[in-house]
């Protein structure tokens, strides 16, 4: 039976959706039948839109609800409320501790981010209400510890991040939290840069069996010399619970690794494990080797391991070949040519690889380890500043990876041109996001659709991002004719010099589902502009202007008059618009606005 199916209900089936195969000549006939009396999208039942709806994302949830009392009862059961959490901000505070009063609150407060806020005893009434519900809580910008403590019985994971010792309205010190009330605690991420060391170490000691009777599975901590012992106590007090260990090294540790390898070598459930920043070759070595070959390792994340080797990474290959699904050296720059070996173990098994910034790559060694045939599996491929690949190996790479979802190419200024994007244009139509910044061959071509048989960048309706930043070739011309992605969420225009008012005019009109936009340092953006995009967008959520510098304080009135949905404005570096009396513009009118920086 057809159906007439809400258009966004037919970009969740044709997000999710395999590939069509091609029908058979028996097919084709059986197709010619009379057409079926169409029926209407509410004589649905529920359960299929429950499986088209499992396919949006909260923001096109939060939209879809509007459409009707169905779809507002659909979107509000809980499967769907705990894609979203309830970011709580000393501008809303008051208003949700008042919904959440009433009763008959249709929010979720399992998940619940704290976010730049401080002590206060409103805080404190609000968590004692909702606290019970509570189960996974992140805390960033928000010394409240104190406020916290003794409301959240049911929370399972734990997250501090960029979040200070000290409370800065009020000078105080702040007290950390005692992690033994946390009886259900599973998870613990903790990477406040500015959180206290000692602090931090005391929360890591009381996580200790002797301590507390927690099982933890996740864990995420910063490695510093005062807190080696108590670290790798809770790490082989939790190894035989521990299925993802993020460690990250903010100094060198010693090179006695016996401790270390204890630590690890009874993992046997081990699936994520996370190690960056300043670690040695002897210790990373080391780790590696002590972890049990019986651990389902899925995803393996070396960023900054500058030591790894050739021969470790063949290792890494050699063992975990069967169940390795992520991996990522960003950094690792002593791999080259070399790698090739481990990489063709694991081609066909790999569904997301990042190399960027491994410089001594090149693009045959790619080609010769990922996609000696057609990799079907990789779905994630990021080569950021990989400099030496060529456009022909790329084109010829990217022909053999038919699945990829992410591509990031950013500063790859010899292999990106637009052979590539029409190479990218062909074959890569599954793709979400593609980021090729500072990719300064591509020209209008590129987007318009490039040789004898063009394929323009429009063939990609499935597109959610798209980053162009510093490709300072670009004209209105790609912009009007090539950039027609009525689904794109965002775009990053940045530094492309050659734009002007009515190609930014296009965009709104040719993109308009844009969530997110970056203009800055595009010096034709002035107010009008900024009025254009502003009203035209109706979805914009965040916007760049930074560094146009025809802007003036009109701009902040546009900005109020017609971005009703804006919640991120970026406008630094501009010379022409008093700073100081946008910011109090802003704190009066649109106060629940959660990012300014000016």
């Amino acid at each position: 039976m057809e159906l007439n199916m809400n258009p966004l209900l037919v970009l969740a089936r044709s997000i999710a959706a395999p590939p069509t195969p091609p029908l058979t000549p028996e097919k084709l006939d059986s197709n010619k039948e009379e057409d079926e009396p169409k029926a209407d999208i509410e004589q649905l039942p529920n359960e299929m839109w429950l499986e088209i709806m499992s396919y949006l994302s909260y923001n096109d949830l939060q939209q879809f609800r509007l459409v009707s009392w169905r779809c507002r009862d659909l979107v509000h059961r809980r499967r769907f409320m705990e894609k979203g959490k309830v970011i709580v901000t000393q501008h809303n505070l008051e208003a949700i501790h008042q919904h959440a009063r009433e009763g008959n609150c249709y929010l979720s407060f399992e998940r619940v981010e704290l976010r730049n806020l401080r002590q206060c005893r409103q805080l404190e009434n609000f968590l004692r209400l909702v606290g019970h519900e509570v189960k996974h809580l992140q805390v960033r910008h928000a010394p409240v510890f104190r406020n916290i403590d003794g409301k959240m019985p049911n929370l399972k994971v734990l997250t501090i991040a960029t979040t200070s010792s000290i409370d800065d309205q009020h000078l105080k010190s702040v007290d950390g939290l005692d992690m033994k009330q946390f009886t259900h605690l599973v998870g613990f991420e903790c990477d406040g840069v500015s959180l206290d060391s000692s602090l931090k170490l005391l929360m890591l000691l009381q996580l200790r069996r002797t301590e507390n009777k927690v099982q933890l599975r996740h864990l995420q901590f910063e490695f510093r010399r005062n807190n080696e012992n108590a670290l790798l106590d809770v790490l082989r007090d939790h190894a035989d619970t521990l299925v993802c260990v993020d460690i990250f090294f903010s100094c060198s540790p010693g090179i006695d690794t016996r401790e270390w390898c204890q630590a690890f070598e009874t993992m046997n459930s081990l699936r994520t494990l996370k190690l960056s920043g300043n670690c040695h070759l002897v210790l990373l070595e080391a780790v590696l080797r002590a972890v049990p070959q019986s651990a389902p390792i899925r995803q393996l994340d070396l960023t900054g391991m500058l030591s790894l080797t050739n021969e470790l990474l063949l290792y890494i290959a050699d063992k975990w070949q069967s169940t390795l699904k992520v991996l990522d050296l960003m950094f690792c720059v002593q791999l080259n040519a070399n790698c090739i070996d481990a990489l063709r173990q694991l081609s066909g098994r790999l569904e997301a690889l990042t190399m960027a910034y491994c410089r001594e790559l090149t693009g045959m060694g790619l080609v010769q380890g990922l996609v000696a045939n057609t990799n079907y599996i990789l779905q994630e491929l990021h080569l950021e500043e990989t400099i030496f690949l060529d456009e022909s190996s790329m084109c010829q790479l990217l022909e053999r990876l038919p699945n990829l979802r992410r591509l990031s190419l950013d500063n790859c200024r010899q292999a990106v041109t637009d052979r590539t994007m029409a190479t990218i244009c062909r074959y890569q139509t599954k793709l979400r996001n593609l980021n090729i910044d500072y990719c300064v061959k591509i020209t209008d071509q590129g987007l318009m659709g490039f040789g004898e048989t063009p394929y323009p960048i429009s063939r990609l309706r499935g597109l959610k991002e798209l980053n162009l930043r510093g490709c300072r070739n670009l004209t209105d011309q790609a912009l009007k004719i090539g950039l027609r992605l009525p689904e794109l969420r965002a775009l990053s225009l940045g530094y492309c010099t050659r734009l002007s008012a009515e190609g930014f005019e296009a965009v709104t009109q040719n993109c308009p589902s844009l969530e997110a936009l970056c203009v800055s340092s595009c010096m034709a953006v002035d107010d009008d502009t900024v009025r254009i995009i502003v009203s035209n967008l109706k979805r914009l959520r965040i916007v760049n202007l930074s560094n146009c510098a025809k802007l003036t304080l009109q701009s902040i009135h546009h900005i109020l008059a017609y971005g009703h949905n804006l919640v991120e404005l970026i406008a630094c570096s501009i010379d022409g618009m008093d700073h100081e009396q946008a910011q109090r513009i802003l704190e009066a009118q649109r106060p629940q606005m959660k990012q300014v920086l000016l």
